[in-house]
């Protein structure tokens, strides 16, 4: 199925159908793939059409997983993400997707990356943290690891690339900070990038350092 030149897949989770948007580079494969996680608005779309141009530049796979199939949610306030059902649904639909994943056969299992976005990258290292073997990378793009998952995170935790707005007002930049002390513990490898006077919404010059950033750092850690 097509939308828009962007292939659609469906798995099951638990008898729920998740959509996965997929752009996808030319040949068999298999190569490696960046499962890419929405933010709290569930607009899988943007950052989808940010990073499309990378399957033909870098040869990586890029999936759009839309994990709010799951509960059938729309958009995620505060009150559905602290209620304590929602967040383990949506990172078990995470798994799930990993699964997917790795079953295809154009996908290479062992060089697959998680990027996220707000929520998504929050899910993303929470996924990290209590998954770590199944990741080679991670993008976090204004999120943070918070408990109980950084309690979880040990010295296997995947390479991170952090992004973070200085001025976000709604994810403070103190949780780029923590997380970057965090994995400094561990002897994790990561890279920062605080963007200075940038909020939770970048500007397009803020994207284009973005981009570079996470090209560069999926190039290196994909390879």
């Amino acid at each position: 199925m097509q939308i828009s030149g962007v292939s659609l897949q469906i798995f099951d989770a638990q008898g729920v159908p998740i959509h996965i948007q997929s752009a996808e580079p030319a040949g068999e494969g298999p190569y490696p793939a960046i499962l890419l996680l929405h933010g709290a608005g569930g607009n899988a779309e943007r950052w989808f059409d940010y990073l499309a141009p990378l399957p033909q530049r870098a040869s990586v796979g890029i999936y759009a997983v839309h994990y709010f199939d799951r509960t059938g949610t729309l958009q995620a306030d505060r009150e559905t993400i602290e209620d304590g059902k929602h967040v383990p649904l949506w990172l078990d639909t995470v798994e799930r997707a990993l699964d997917h994943l790795a079953s295809l056969p154009q996908v290479d299992r062992t060089r697959i990356a998680l990027a996220g976005i707000s929520l998504g990258a929050y899910l993303s290292l929470a996924t990290a943290a209590t998954d770590p073997k199944r990741i080679r990378a991670v993008v976090d793009i204004s999120g943070g690891l918070i408990e109980p998952w950084a309690s979880q995170a040990t010295a296997s935790f995947p390479p991170t690339l952090i992004v973070h707005g200085e001025a976000d007002p709604v994810v403070p930049v103190a949780e780029a900070y923590r997380l970057e002390r965090r994995l400094s513990d561990l002897g994790v490898a990561h890279e920062v990038l605080i963007l200075a006077g940038e909020g939770h919404w970048f500007s397009p010059a803020g994207n284009l350092r973005i981009l570079a950033a996470v090209a560069g750092f999926l190039t290196r850690h994909l390879k």
